[in-house]
């Protein structure tokens, strides 16, 4: 209400009571996005969902500028973490974070991208995560690679690739079986490659 409505709260002990005031004669701006931001955004969309493909010329979609990273997660306005969505992409978006906010919120804390990751697929164990929360959730480019990696502690983890309506490929990840974290995964994961690379060099003399 308070992005049309001047909200009032007034104090009563533990319980505050909230008066609905004046209407605003500017409707505020929650997101902090100006118009000039949103314009960059939309100019490097080129009228295209980021996330989907579909476009305003040949779909007939109005798209929306939207955080990469919700606000309440931590998002900024920066324009790296800013993209184009179509409405469809950009509620589905926002079902699939708000269903795994206290998922997400519990992983974030850990330093490591493995743990991160492994947590994660942990908390959805048996279900399919979509590839756009574990990049999230991960923080870095190389994210496939990093998931692929817990298959080195014995962990079973399934992919799945599947094509949408709209032509996009999307995929899934699946956790299947797991173990107990090494002290140190991330640091165990470079020294198992290290020998891993060893033992090949070996082999191939």
């Amino acid at each position: 209400m308070r992005k049309w409505y001047n909200v009032i709260v007034v104090p009563n002990g533990t319980n505050p009571r909230y008066c609905l005031g004046e209407k605003l004669t500017e409707i505020a701006n929650p997101t902090g996005i100006n118009g000039r931001l949103r314009a960059a955004v939309l100019h490097v969309a080129r009228g295209r969902c980021q996330m989907c493909g579909k476009t305003v010329a040949d779909d007939n979609v109005k798209l929306q500028v939207d955080h990469k990273v919700p606000q309440a997660w931590g998002g900024t306005n920066d324009i790296e973490n800013l993209w184009a969505l179509c409405e469809e992409c950009n509620h589905g978006k926002k079902d699939l974070f708000a269903s795994q906010d206290d998922n997400v919120k519990s992983v974030m804390k850990h330093g490591s991208v493995h743990v991160r990751i492994g947590e994660l697929l942990k908390l959805n164990l048996g279900a399919w995560v979509p590839s756009q929360l574990i990049e999230f959730v991960a923080n870095q480019d190389d994210w496939k690679k990093r998931t692929r990696e817990l298959r080195y502690l014995g962990w079973q983890i399934k992919a799945k690739r599947q094509k949408h309506p709209n032509g996009r490929v999307k995929s899934s990840y699946q956790l299947a079986k797991f173990g107990e974290w090494p002290s140190d995964p991330t640091r165990w994961i470079r020294e198992f490659e290290k020998d891993r690379a060893i033992k090949n060099q070996t082999r191939s003399i």
